[in-house]
């Protein structure tokens, strides 16, 4: 092979890749899903009214505010009922808690954990492992998309580099694409655990 087709072939690898990561890009684009400001959900026979810029939820006629702040693993959620008493919940992965006021009373207003759920806060906990899968998914697609087309380049990378004028026997090139295809194959399980 001369030094034009490598080159060639180099850029036409990088191109195939630069396509795969816009695809990407523009799948998770197209997944997110955006929730209005405004909306109802009918729960438990009960109708709901959420009002996310104002942080309110209407039932049964009357108001209550809400503050809910998520990061990844971890979501903390307040009620205030119309008479001033509070429902609180911190809930992570693998567990949570919470508590409530002196006044709580869950026969006068709705409870505090049934709002939780009409507001689905359950959905925002993001598990860690699913992001590290997410992220070694992606990581061995690239290095197997790579082994498997330039399979040349990626063993002089981990082996000819030791030895002068050194060339791959066509079995070490074999071995450079089968684990590229093995590293393809358990990316893609990654990404879908």
């Amino acid at each position: 092979m001369n030094f034009n087709t490598k080159k060639v072939k180099t850029r036409f690898v990088i191109g195939i890749l630069l396509s795969l990561a816009v695809l990407f890009g523009f799948l998770v684009a197209c997944t997110s899903e955006e929730i209005p400001h405004v909306y109802t959900v009918e729960h438990e026979g009960k109708e709901y009214t959420v009002d996310l810029e104002k942080k309110t939820i209407l039932v049964d006629g009357y108001i209550c505010l809400f503050d809910v702040s998520a990061s990844g693993t971890h979501v903390d959620f307040e009620v205030t009922y119309p008479n001033g008493s509070t429902y609180w919940w911190s809930e992570e992965e693998y567990g949570g808690g919470g508590g409530w006021s002196d006044d709580y009373d869950p026969k006068k207003y709705v409870a505090g954990d049934v709002l939780w759920d009409v507001l689905r806060l359950d959905e925002q906990i993001t598990p860690t492992h699913s992001r590290t899968y997410i992220t070694l998914g992606l990581i061995l697609l690239l290095l197997g998309i790579v082994h498997v087309a330039i399979p040349h380049k990626m063993w002089y990378v981990s082996y000819g580099w030791r030895y002068k004028d050194a060339e791959p026997s066509d079995m070490a090139l074999l071995a450079e694409r089968a684990g590229g295809i093995i590293a393809i194959i358990v990316g893609v399980i990654c990404l879908f655990i």
